[in-house]
């Protein structure tokens, strides 16, 4: 009897992890409409502007202009990755076309740039295609999700990743400066605009357009919803005192492994395992809140891949352990300690969290990356909060040279979805 009693125990137990493990399965594949990895072998996704490593995947409507979209599989064999777009709202919401409506040619197309990796310690399956192609052609401008699934089932997805085609319909000044407010005036930058219509037509310029600004790429900090506070014949003015600011941040922290044997000025040491794997460990890094600002040239948060010994680093660039140091007395009791950056994808990954040691004295992480040249900082997350903030971490002034984005939306009448009939980035590096 007490036999079958186990034996029933164990089938429950079964059934309730299978369960589980479906639910979970689901939870992975579930489509999101942001920058998502879906697949745990899968390292290292890039996508950029061809010909700018560190732009942002944005090009212009029938234009000649090109995208790179590259990613590294661990698994280290041939795999069938297709791909196709999804056309987006301005607030990143499919809209009710077809890929027949948006997509000239095929609507979905595969993958066939695959390379293996060459004399690399981590083996890996680099795969990499340009958008568009002449099969597979973009149509209409506006917010697209590029979504890779495996094996021509959609439902198998891989990967996730936003990007824009835009039209130049209308023309836009941009001001950067200090934050008008004075609580905010060494702390925050602000982001003054003009929109002229000229020759475009908007009816309603106060319920037609949606703009949005973005600080370094990030979607999870934009600024949306503004409404223009003064509008002149064609211009659209765009002068706020307060609601369009975003914390000035410092310059990001970097480090570089492009060299395996000769450690660069931010690394400590480098050590070699009984694997043949390279360790990099850097140097202690200090909380920055309450110290002086100091320009350094960065590149904003992101990373370029490269090694120091070839030329094509895409397949010949090794993976390796890169070991951080956030030194603070006591535990942060606000949240959890991230690093954060491009390298993890403006997000705060379980994998890039912080452990507190106390006989350190300190916080401590180790991510293993690819080699290159790397941007970073560390932020603070709290349970309950949407975004990350730097400002305990890291701390913010108005001098810090950032990237600004201005996202010009419009659905005129008769049209079913979000044209973007402006995109411009500008430095706030003239800042004074």
């Amino acid at each position: 009897m007490k036999t079958h009693k186990y034996t029933l125990l164990l089938v429950l137990l079964l059934i309730g992890y299978s369960s589980w493990a479906s639910y979970d399965d689901y939870a992975k594949t579930t489509l999101r409409y942001e920058d998502y990895i879906y697949k745990s072998n899968i390292k290292t996704v890039l996508f950029y502007f061809k010909g700018w490593e560190t732009g942002f995947p944005a090009i212009r409507l029938k234009s000649d202009e090109k995208l790179i979209f590259a990613f590294d599989d661990f698994e280290n064999d041939y795999k069938t990755y297709n791909y196709t777009v999804i056309h987006c709202d301005a607030e990143w919401n499919p809209t009710n076309m077809t890929p027949s409506d948006y997509i000239e040619g095929y609507t979905e197309d595969q993958i066939s740039n695959i390379t293996r990796s060459f004399n690399t310690i981590q083996q890996y399956t680099h795969y990499q295609v340009e958008l568009p192609t002449d099969v597979f052609k973009i149509t209409k401008s506006g917010n697209y999700l590029l979504k890779v699934y495996l094996n021509g089932d959609e439902e198998d997805i891989a990967i996730t990743r936003r990007f824009m085609v835009y039209e130049e319909e209308v023309d836009v000044a941009i001001d950067i400066h200090p934050a008008t407010l004075n609580e905010y005036r060494f702390l925050k930058q602000e982001v003054d605009f003009k929109i002229n219509s000229n020759y475009y037509k908007i009816l309603d310029p106060l319920n037609d357009l949606k703009v949005v600004l973005m600080q370094n790429d990030r979607f999870d900090t934009s600024i949306e919803g503004l409404k223009p506070v003064f509008i002149k014949d064609t211009e659209l003015d765009y002068g706020y005192d307060d609601g369009n600011t975003f914390n000035g941040g410092k310059e990001f922290r970097y480090f570089n492994t492009q060299s395996l044997r000769n450690p660069d000025v931010r690394i400590n040491k480098i050590r070699i395992d009984s694997l043949y794997f390279t360790h990099f460990y850097l140097y202690n890094d200090d909380k920055r809140a309450f110290k002086r600002y100091a320009y350094e040239k960065d590149l904003n948060g992101k990373f370029i891949i490269k090694t120091n010994v070839s030329d094509s680093p895409e397949t010949e660039a090794d993976y390796c352990y890169v070991y951080f140091y956030l030194m603070s007395d006591t535990p942060i009791m606000d949240g959890d300690v991230y690093v954060f950056g491009a390298l993890s994808d403006w997000q705060c990954k379980e994998e890039f969290k912080m452990i507190y040691d106390a006989a350190f004295k300190g916080y401590r992480a180790r991510l293993f990356l690819k080699q290159g040249f790397y941007n970073y900082e560390y932020v603070l997350k709290g349970q309950k909060d949407k975004v990350p903030d730097e400002t305990l971490t890291e701390g913010n002034r108005f001098e810090t040279e950032n990237d600004y984005t201005l996202m010009v939306y419009h659905q005129p009448i008769g049209v079913f979805y979000d044209r973007l009939i402006a995109y411009k980035k500008v430095k706030s590096n003239a800042i004074k």
